[in-house]
């Protein structure tokens, strides 16, 4: 046993290394009917990850997905989707994991399904029932997927809005995602996001934050609510809001101020989309100048003051 679990080790670590040469496909190839489920498995996820799509590759891979270890058939479907071989023989291979009786092949399957963008009746329709699965791995999968798919019809709103309130965080988070990339804006949709800036998670209060960024809808409601998170606990919670106040283009003095205040803090990345925000909010209203010209004359001994001369530097060049 142990040279099988060194065989499996090594065709992980391949994956890992990113060598797609033809050896390497070739000898990922032959593990894939090797007699040790793990073996095959490993096999399965490093030749997803090395992306080299070619028929015999997929044919290896979709045999897999009826293979009789679970652990395998996922690891086949996680594969497929990574490769992006859409194909209608891939696809239906897919769809028929969607009904199997493990969560994590189901998982594997609708996440898969996400990454090849098939937005077919039938795909849509199987996902949305996966919606309600006990699994909580399995719905936010299922979330996941049909807001890469992009069809944004009321039925499948509706199942993305109901997975808002989902007791299980990374659902939310996957369910807040989905909505935003799907663009429908409706009242009832920015109310279930507005009340995620709120969540518990702090994955999910920034997830939703991009998602209402996303959205474009700039009511007051909305952008109290984003400079609210500019002072979250959480870091990337104040950069999420911080970029999605720059897509809304709100340019009120509170709204500068919050942004300007962001230039200060400790996680670079901070000040970097707190800049961005202000470079954008500053194309439509030239007053910004000003506002960041007085922030630089009160920072001039502070070691952020670099932060504001590179946003006057873009604003005055319009880079």
């Amino acid at each position: 046993m142990r040279t099988l679990g060194v065989r499996s080790s090594a065709a992980y670590a391949l994956g890992k290394l990113g060598n797609s040469s033809q050896e390497v496909v070739q000898r990922l190839l032959a593990l894939l009917k090797d007699e040790d489920s793990d073996v095959r498995s490993s096999a399965a996820y490093a030749l997803g990850k090395l992306g080299k799509g070619s028929e015999v590759l997929v044919q290896g891979l979709l045999a897999l997905l009826k293979d009789e270890d679970s652990d395998v058939r996922s690891s086949a479907a996680y594969a497929l989707g990574k490769l992006g071989k859409g194909s209608e023989e891939v696809v239906q291979g897919l769809l028929a994991l969607l009904k199997h009786e493990d969560s994590d092949v189901r998982d594997s399957a609708a996440y898969a399904l996400g990454k090849l963008g098939n937005s077919s009746e039938v795909a849509v329709q199987r996902l949305l029932a996966l919606l309600k699965h006990q699994s909580s791995s399995v719905r936010s999968s299922a979330a996941y997927a049909l807001g890469k798919l992009g069809k944004g019809s009321e039925e499948v709103v509706q199942g993305l809005l109901a997975l808002l309130k989902d007791e299980d965080s990374d659902v939310r988070y996957r369910a807040a995602a989905a909505l935003g990339n799907l663009g429908n804006s409706s009242e009832v949709l920015v109310q279930g996001l507005l009340a995620l800036l709120k969540d518990e998670d702090s994955d999910v209060r920034s997830r939703a934050a991009d998602a209402l960024g996303k959205l474009g809808n700039s009511s007051q409601e909305v952008v109290q609510g984003l400079l609210a998170l500019l002072k979250d606990e959480d870091s990337r919670v104040r950069f999420s809001a911080a970029d999605a106040l720059g897509k809304l283009g709100n340019s009120s003095e509170v709204l500068v101020q919050g942004l300007l205040a962001l230039l200060k803090d400790e996680d670079s990345r901070v000040p970097y989309y707190a800049a961005q925000a202000l470079g954008k909010l500053g194309k439509k209203n030239r007053d910004l100048v000003t506002a960041v010209v007085q922030w630089i004359e009160q920072h001039q001994d502070s070691e952020y003051v670099g932060n504001g001369i590179d946003v006057l530097w873009d604003l005055v060049t319009g880079e």
